[in-house]
Parts: structure tokens; sequence; C-alpha cells
């Protein structure tokens, strides 16, 4: 074992420090995090100031949640381990702006929940003013249920039978359909309306899903997926207790055991990672919430001693009160993007409500709660025609291949509590649906009380997210021809849904995408175009250096970092300088004003070496010489860069093929996309800048 305290993450699956060093902190009592020690059984944290104060905390952990809330000043922390080790002191600071954190203990929460059913998202009581306000709401449910009993009833799995492979995620998108949508529909009907036929319907589904093995294909912790078993964990708890006055003895025992076997294996599936040291697992972070939901709904049902509903129940609060969300960061991003952000965002909402109804403690007034529709505002825009970064950017609320993501209304819950009023403008907008999908458990919860304080600012022209590595620069932000440009440079490296993408940017003028990322997944996450492509460097707009990516550094050092953002006159340097092997600087410079964008680069290397300029674009692209036009949806685009760079080739063509590798049954069809490349002459030091002039 090394001697002297880690400060450093080794490993892409653990979290980063925090607080680090002079950072103000906006969350109090707040939750405190240090890099694992390997032989480490326990901690002790010490908080002190230049006063006298000095408060010390003993975990099992690598993080605390801290059980006091601190005057608004400097302090300092430390940590030792029980080995000896003792990691030097950092200071922060308490904001004066913090807003105050009241964890709920896990028996609070288990001795609050009622015995009445239903209760999880929405009791008797609360049933009235909910069809009062969700009028539109309902016409939609009804609609949804009609389409649910126009359906056969799921069939068994199959996917398992033979060797792994895509019938899996054909399996797991249509169970979707059936348990998300058509299971949750049917029983918010008959729970709000009393409609017999949707509950009958609604009970047979829950009976059918349970009738699915739990330790088969269907299990949490799957040998072949587990995004069946997760499902039924997230969606089975709501339905039983809605549909509860319809089963009879046998069948709520049956339901219930099913739920406890669910339940189990996601207390199993997250210590099995150890998740609070390794919160970075993107499905395993779906589920702590999930296993407090189990066991408030299991609570009174007696098939699960009272012990091991307690059991689960603090161990998800002791996450979801510390760590949790891993991608959700105080500034209000999601290092994962806003595609995948607006399900992820969706799905801890009503053990999250529940606890909030019930107790009085909202488990939502954190700093990122409070600034996630900041983020939402200028990054999931309905309008736009993709929605940068990471994985499934190319995906719209309309899309067919994965219905439901975008979460419908991403803005439910959080307009509301938190606003601002531009939030709840594109809430009400967002609100109107033919048919739901995916996310339906937030629909009617009850309306929670709005904090008094919010971190939620007015959105401005030029939205700053340091934390999880984004900036949105707008000419103006309501304007239908507003010209946008959209860039990451995060501490979040290429892992799980994120790209080897640092310092990349996306160009939009009224929506309509001009300078976009390239790729897709093919048939689903993990092909080989989907990992060849899509996730590499060279599909995004960003450089290669001597035909290198950020793919080909080590993980943890393919990061970038916003240095500096000039909000007035709208001027944005974001330095990459890690990202890539054989350079030591590369910094990028983005100015947008109303004639479009200017972006510059400076590239230094001990050795000479030849740099590639990647773009990628929607519409086709038109050169001449060196200047290169791109027109989409009456916009125009003109690219012009000078003398430092020669445009090499423009291609249609993927390295990797969309349907590489993949049997023809397998074979998916997407829009083309085209590849621009612009190549320097070898140096140790580079300086070129490329305008890009937008007509809208």
């Amino acid at each position: 074992m090394s001697n002297i305290f880690p400060t450093n993450r080794t490993s892409p699956t653990q979290n980063f420090q925090f607080p680090t060093e002079n950072e103000t902190v906006y969350e109090n009592p707040m939750t405190f995090i240090w890099i694992p020690v390997d032989d480490a059984k326990k901690y002790t944290l010490t908080v002190f100031d230049d006063e006298g104060y000095c408060e010390k905390v003993e975990t099992e952990h690598n993080f605390a949640n801290f059980p006091k809330k601190l005057e608004a000043k400097q302090y300092f922390w430390t940590v030792e381990t029980d080995t000896g080790l003792l990691r030097e002191k950092m200071s922060f600071t308490i904001s004066e702006n913090a807003v105050f954190f009241d964890r709920p203990t896990p028996e609070e929460v288990f001795n609050s929940y009622p015995a009445e059913r239903p209760a999880y998202i929405f009791t008797k009581n609360e049933i009235p003013a909910l069809l009062e306000e969700r009028k539109e709401e309902i016409e939609a449910i009804k609609r949804t249920v009609a389409v649910a009993m126009s359906r056969p009833f799921p069939k068994t799995a199959t996917f398992h039978w033979e060797a792994w492979s895509y019938e899996y995620k054909l399996y797991f998108s249509e169970h979707r359909l059936y348990c998300d949508r058509d299971l949750i529909a049917c029983a918010l009907l008959y729970a709000l309306t009393g409609d017999e036929k949707a509950g009958e319907h609604g009970k047979k589904l829950l009976l059918s899903i349970c009738d699915m093995n739990p330790l088969g294909p269907c299990s949490v912790i799957c040998f072949w997926g587990d995004e069946v078993g997760i499902s039924n964990m997230r969606n089975l708890p709501a339905a039983f207790d809605m549909l509860y006055p319809l089963l009879d003895n046998k069948q709520r025992k049956y339901v219930a055991q099913t739920i406890a076997v669910y339940a189990q294996q996601t207390e199993d599936k997250l210590k099995a990672i150890d998740f609070p040291r390794n919160p970075s697992h993107s499905h395993a972070g779906r589920v702590p919430a999930y296993l407090g939901g189990a066991a408030l709904v299991l609570k009174g049902t007696g098939v699960v001693p009272e012990e091991t509903l307690k059991r689960w129940l603090s161990y998800s609060l002791d996450i979801c009160c510390g760590i949790f969300p891993y991608y959700g960061r105080s500034d209000g991003s999601w290092a994962e993007g806003v595609f995948y952000s607006s399900s992820y965002t969706k799905w801890y909402l009503p053990f999250y409500a529940a606890i909030e109804r019930f107790t009085g403690k909202s488990m939502l007034n954190r700093p990122f709660f409070h600034r996630y529709t900041n983020f939402l505002i200028h990054f999931c825009d309905h309008r736009y025609e993709n929605h940068p970064f990471c994985d499934c950017y190319y995906e719209t609320p309309l899309s067919d291949k994965w219905p439901g993501f975008f979460a419908q209304n991403p803005f439910t819950v959080y307009a509301g509590k938190f606003g601002p009023d531009l939030a709840k403008k594109r809430c009400r907008e967002y609100s109107k649906q033919d048919i739901y999908h995916l996310h339906l458990l937030d629909l009617f919860i009850p309306t929670l009380r709005q904090e008094e304080k919010s971190l939620a600012c007015n959105p401005e022209d030029v939205a700053v997210f340091p934390d999880g590595g984004f900036i949105a620069m707008h000419t103006e932000l309501e304007n239908e021809n507003d010209i946008c440009v959209m860039a990451r440079a995060s501490k979040f490296p290429y892992n799980s849904h994120a790209h080897a993408d640092q310092g990349s940017f996306a160009l939009f003028c009224g929506g309509t995408s001009l300078i976009s990322p390239s790729g897709y997944f093919g048939i689903g996450f993990g092909s080989n175009h989907h990992m060849g492509w899509t996730k590499k460097s060279k599909a995004h707009n960003v450089i290669l250096v001597d035909g290198i990516g950020q793919d080909e550094v080590p993980i943890l050092e393919s990061v970038g970092k916003i240095v500096s953002v000039d909000k007035e006159n709208k001027v944005c340097l974001m330095d990459m300088s890690t990202a890539y092997p054989n350079i030591s600087k590369w910094q990028r410079k983005l100015d947008l004003d109303t004639d479009g964008l200017i972006v510059s680069d400076v590239i230094e290397s001990d050795e000479d070496v030849e740099i590639t300029y990647c773009l990628h674009a929607l519409s086709k692209p038109e050169a001449s010489g060196n200047t290169v036009v791109i027109e989409r949806n009456g916009k125009k685009l003109t690219i012009i860069p000078d003398e430092n760079l020669s445009l090499e080739i423009i291609s249609d063509k993927f390295d990797v093929d969309l349907n590489d590798g993949q049997p023809e049954k397998f074979h998916v069809t997407e829009p083309v996309q085209y590849h621009i490349y612009y190549k320097t002459k070898k140096a140790k030091s580079h300086a070129f800048t490329v305008k890009y002039k937008v007509n809208c």
C-alpha cells in the first residue's frame, strides 16, 4: 500500500473529490467525498476553522453526509484512515446562498409512510386536485390506455436461448412499452378515475410481468442484460400500489414477493460494484431510489421482515442523500448529456416526492435539482434538430427508435419547484402529448411546494456549466433565428455514454443543425459502429494529432476544462492540453456574434506534428477551394479557414459502417452525414482561425 493518501481518481468509475481546494459550496449541510484508499476500513473526516471549531465524523464509506449546518464562511477539511494515512487539509467556503438540505432519516420516512393504498404516487385525498389540475394529462392517459388495450399481452423472453445478441435490445425496447407505458397508464387511469376496464387490463399485465421469472432473463442482475429487470423494478411497486384493490390476497402476496425478489437483487447489484465507491455505473445509477421505493410499498405486506425493509430504505437514503446523482452536477448539468439526463432525472422522482409528501423534507432541495432547468433550457430545446453531446445526441422527442426519451416533458416537477419563468413556459408547452411512452410515473405526482430560495437563475444568452463541462452561447436565446454554439470541455472523460470529444462544438441557427457531432448507435449501444466511430474523436468537431484522437490516450487524461467566459462579448476559452499524446497544449477559443462564429485554435508540441481539423454536418457541403458552404432548412453556413488549413476531403462515409458486423436482419438505416477534414503542415506550433459565417 502507498503511504500517500490519494487525491486524484485512479479509475473512471470513482467519484470526484468534493469540495476541491477553495471551492464554494451551495448545500448545507453538505456531503464530503474523497478518493477511496484500498486497504482502509474506516475513515475519520475532520472539519475545522481558524477560530477553534472542530467536528469529526467516522464512516466506512469514502463519503460523509455532514450532520450539522455550518455557518457561511471558510472552513478546512481533512480525512484520516484507520491505517494512519492523513490527507492534507483543503479549504472550502459555505456560500451565504447555500440551500438548506434537511436530510430525512430512515425512521422518519418509514414511520410516516401511510398504510392506505394508493400512497406511493398519490393518495385518495390528493386525487380530486389532480383531476382538476391535470385535465390534458388525463386525456392523454386515456388515449395511451386505448393503445395499450389494443395490443396483445407480452411474450416470454427468449433472447437468452442463444448466445447474447441484439434480440435482447429488441425485446427490452418492446418490454418497456408493456411495462413502463401500458401497465402504468392502465394503473394510473384506474386509480385516478376508477376505470374498471383499464384496471383489469393493468392487473393482467401486472401478473403477466410477474410471471416472467425474476431469476432468469428478466433479472436485475441478468447475465444477458439488466434493462428488463430494471424496468420491472421501477414500475412494479407503483403498479402494485395503484392496482391493489383489484388483487385478491393470493395475488397481492404473489406480486409483493416478486417485488421483494427484485429489491433484494437491487441491493445485491449496488453492493456488488460497491456503488458508493464507484457511482459512475450508468445502469446501477438508476436503482438506489427504486430500492427505497420498494421498501415503502412493501410495508405492511408481510412478505419481508420489517428489519429488511428498513435496511433497504437506509441504504437507499444513504446514497440518495449523499453522492447521488453522480452525473448530475452542482452547476445543474448532467455530465452524460441531455438525452440521458431527461430520463435519469425522472426515475427517482416518485420516491423523492413520496418522502416530501409524508415527511415535509425535500430530497430535491440540493444545488443540482435547483439549477437543472437552466441546463434543459439551453440543451433540451425540442425545436433543435439534435442535442449534443454524448450518446443518442441525434434523437428527438418524436423518435420511434427510443420512444419516450427526452421524457416528453423533462421540466415536470423541476419547473414548478424551482422556476424560472421560461422553464415554466417550456413545461406548459411540452406537457401537450398525444400519448405517453416511457415516463408516466411523474405525470401525476401532486404539486410539491415551491422552494422559497432557488439557485435557478433567469436564463441569459450565455450559460456556463463548468462542473459538467458544457457551455451554450446564443445571439438571442428566444429569437427564432438565434445563432447558438454549444461546446464541451469536461473533467468527465470518454466513458460510459460520453465520447472522446473534448473541445468539440456544435453550431445551430434557429434550431437547424449546421455543424453537428456525427455517428449513431447502429442497432444499439456497443455496436461496431458505435464503439468504432461515434465514440471516437474523428466523429466530432475536434482535432486529430498525426491522425490520433483523444480515444488513444489513457481515459483519465482525456479531459478538458472551460478556462474563461466573457459573457458580455460571448467569448469562451477551453483547454484540452492533456487530451492528446505528443502535444503539450491545445486551447480553443469560441467567439460568437450576429454574423456567426469564429473558432481559434493554438496547439504546441515538442515534435513536428500534423493537425487534422474535423467537422461534420447533416447536409451535403459544397467546396470552392478551401471555402465550404452548407445549406439546410433555408439557413446558409459559409466555412472560411485561414491559410494555415487546407481542405483535404469531404466524405459521406463512416470509417466503420453503420451495420458493420451485424446480421442482415439487424441492419438499420439512418440519414446520411457528411465529414469535412482540413489539414495543416507539420510543425511544433500551430495557430489557425476558422470563420463560420451564418445567414439565417
